[in-house]
């Protein structure tokens, strides 16, 4: 877990404003996180919230937006 923490903590120090949770997961993947996405999600936001960060949540768009391409 600290591995997780320290990650998250470079991750918000790094970008002052809203934290990105795709950024987010996609963090916590480089680091060899194998969980689904929806706990990952959960892990970026809670972290987030805790220290009182805003979130963006971009996670679902950058999927509908690959989604809405592919169905043309």
């Amino acid at each position: 877990m600290l591995e997780i923490a320290t990650i998250l903590e470079k991750l918000l120090a790094d970008n002052p404003g809203p934290v990105s949770i795709a950024v987010g997961i996609a963090a916590l993947r480089a680091l060899g996180a194998d969980g689904p996405d929806d706990d990952l999600q959960s892990t970026v936001g809670t972290f987030a919230a805790e220290r009182g960060r805003a979130i963006r949540f971009d996670r679902w768009a950058t999927k509908a937006g690959r989604q809405s391409i592919h169905s043309r």
